[in-house]
């Protein structure tokens, strides 16, 4: 199944149910959900307040953390359909995203970190099976490293990480014209465009017109501050570095296998940090795995959960 199969609903909406594409991607997320149970949760901490959407009663528990695209709930669509008869999911909204607030105009991965252990603590939950994607994977590779015995066990998927040399994000820059965050938070047409192709190994067709809606409807949404988040990871490189060190936890690789933006020779470097950790190369992936190529990544995710076994 490719990316146009997981968001192809969405685009029928649009001219069934809707003229904008984010109605008929918000209303496609809320059927999906509704054939489930599901529970919205906020949490304070402190000033911050982070939301989750839980789903199913099983007794492991998976904390999925999405990346910089838009829509949490949709990214993590296929994760849910697979194991909410079986798992309690946790869908997270990371902070400046979703229904996650902070009043900050710059967080960082510092403080998403925290927000999410102390929301955890605050529901009574202690041990979970940690799933990260992009941005989500560094947030989960922090959390990994200074929290090890949280986890029963760690899926990283095309995550940033210690060994990234950020002076890349140059070359993409000069490659595309243009600052990395106009690139992954597209303002324009061209952006768009390019972020499609740094992201997606098949990028599916929008029109012109739809392509607007979604610069005008979705990616405006709290820009200035989700830019700042990027810049705070480029100020915090250093404390990244040596924050990010890894741990013995039972561990799992996700890589697009033409991943433009962290380029899966990556993987190698970061299974060093994790020395009971295995790889999954997807092909004809990109940067979106897990949408584009979801049985591929769904199958590697069961067989790498069953061989954790009952703790």
């Amino acid at each position: 199944m490719k990316l146009q199969s997981v968001l192809g609903y969405s685009v029928l909406l649009v001219l069934s149910v809707s003229c904008r594409v984010d109605q008929a991607i918000e209303a496609e997320d809320s059927w999906f959900y509704s054939r489930r149970p599901t529970q919205s949760v906020a949490t304070l901490v402190g000033a911050d307040t982070l939301h989750w959407t839980q789903v199913g009663s099983g007794s492991d528990t998976l904390v999925l953390v999405h990346g910089f695209g838009p829509y949490p709930t949709v990214q993590w669509q296929p994760v849910v359909w697979k194991f909410s008869d079986t798992k309690t999911l946790i869908v997270v909204d990371l902070l400046g995203f979703g229904q996650s607030t902070s009043p900050d105009t710059s967080i960082r991965i510092s403080q998403q970190v925290e927000a999410l252990r102390s929301a955890l603590d605050a529901h009574g939950i202690a041990r979970i099976h940690l799933v990260g994607h992009s941005y989500g994977g560094m947030v989960s590779t922090v959390f990994a490293s200074q929290h090890p015995e949280r986890l029963r066990s760690l899926v990283l998927i095309d995550p940033p990480h210690r060994h990234f040399e950020l002076s890349y994000l140059d070359s993409l820059q000069q490659q595309w014209g243009r600052p990395i965050e106009e690139v992954l938070l597209p303002r324009d047409l061209e952006s768009y465009d390019a972020m499609m192709q740094l992201s997606v190994y098949d990028p599916f067709f929008l029109p012109a017109f739809m392509k607007q809606q979604v610069l005008e409807n979705i990616y405006s949404e709290n820009l200035k501050q989700r830019e700042a988040m990027l810049r705070a990871v480029r100020r915090d490189e250093a404390w990244i570095r040596e924050q990010a060190h890894g741990c013995s936890v039972p561990t799992l690789l996700v890589w697009g296998a033409h991943d433009a933006l962290f380029p899966p020779r990556g993987a190698a470097m970061v299974a060093q940090d994790f020395p009971l950790s295995r790889t999954a190369l997807i092909p004809k992936a990109g940067h979106l795995p897990h949408m584009e190529r979801p049985f591929d990544v769904l199958d590697s995710l069961e067989a790498f959960f069953n061989d954790q076994g009952p703790k």
